[in-house]
């Protein structure tokens, strides 16, 4: 597997995916792509807004560009009015999914917790984007161009609380009917993989009620159950090229025993996990030493992501300390030079 197809979504989102229904609705489907699409961004995006066309969003996620820029049904008749900023109304499919992520963050049902350095952090909410700026003014045939800042919740789940999801496999088994159950099965899957490689595992066991849960699976009877989810299974094998095995007991009621294969070997997660957090905790130290003469703009809780992306602002003690990080966390050599560049573009190499 190509390392590049490797991403990470936050674990505050994938253990509670159903959630992202209940806070968003028919839309849900639209955001849960978009984490997943902006998560694999943000492996070479840090130092700058994150800058999209619908194209790209399309080619990495499955969806239809056509699909996603029809005109709202409820915009369309007339029975809502798109809302407009800076004379620009967000009417179509996708514009409107990515203004209700501005609007509004994931509920979640119930009390979570998340773990940070000595401390324990109840979250009852997940807010997605921070800023989100568009080409408003294009000439004729001038693509659509989106950048998007994140919440800083998201950036810190990328850093520190992830499970890895292959982008290519979501990708693929998202296309057709039934694309978005198959792809919420498909991150259920992917965590349990994580949980169980990095646990030193490859075997889980699941009951069969929960599996079809996230597979939107409805039928009564066990045996249909199993059946469908069989069938989805094997698009998911098949199709996706994710790779594990299923079987079926009644042991202890209906469970499904999950053998996954190992993915990237251990040690190469671990390099990549080791830049990102020297990366940041160096990128951090820096900033929280010299914020008190830093001009803050805006209403941001945590400045630290505006000073991140400013073109202006301490360029060459970020180039240094990414220059540090490359060769403490992955043993390559980066030159100031190549390191300032990369700071100035926005832009990672990996």
């Amino acid at each position: 597997m190509n390392q590049s197809e490797l991403s990470r979504i936050d674990r505050a989102v994938a253990d509670n995916i159903k959630d992202i229904q209940r806070s968003f609705g028919s839309q849900s489907g639209i955001v849960q792509d978009f984490i997943v699409f902006i998560s694999r961004r943000l492996k070479t995006d840090l130092f700058g807004y994150t800058r999209f066309t619908l194209q790209e969003f399309c080619k990495q996620t499955g969806r239809s560009r056509q699909d996603l820029s029809l005109v709202c049904a409820d915009f369309a008749s007339g029975r809502f009015a798109a809302p407009v900023i800076e004379g620009f109304a967000f009417q179509t499919v996708f514009d409107y999914a990515l203004y209700s992520m501005m609007e509004r963050n994931i509920i979640f049902s119930s009390r979570y917790e998340v773990r940070e350095k000595e401390s324990v952090i109840a979250m009852h909410n997940f807010p997605i984007l921070k800023d989100l700026r568009m080409n408003f003014g294009r000439v004729q045939n001038e693509l659509k161009v989106y950048e998007v800042r994140l919440s800083d919740e998201l950036l810190q789940g990328f850093l520190s609380r992830y499970y890895t999801v292959n982008t290519d496999s979501y990708k693929l088994v998202g296309k057709g009917r039934g694309g978005d159950s198959r792809k919420k099965l498909l991150l259920y899957l992917s965590k349990l993989s994580h949980i169980v490689q990095t646990t030193g595992q490859l075997e889980t066991m699941v009951p069969l009620d929960r599996l079809c849960e996230f597979a939107d699976i409805m039928d009564a009877r066990p045996s249909h159950k199993k059946q469908n989810l069989s069938r989805i299974f094997n698009h998911i094998i098949e199709t996706g090229k994710f790779g594990f095995r299923y079987s079926f007991t009644s042991r202890n009621g209906y469970m499904v025993t999950l053998l996954f294969e190992p993915s990237l070997s251990k040690r190469a997660l671990q390099n990549e996990h080791g830049f990102y957090f020297r990366l940041f905790s160096a990128l951090r130290a820096v900033f929280d030493s010299r914020k008190s003469g830093i001009a803050v703009h805006g209403f941001d809780k945590d400045p630290f992501q505006s000073w991140l992306v400013d073109p202006d602002l301490d360029v060459e003690a970020k180039a240094q300390v990414l220059s540090q990080a490359y060769y403490a966390g992955m043993g390559i050599s980066v030159s100031l030079p190549h390191a300032l560049s990369m700071v100035r573009s926005g832009v990672l190499s990996l």
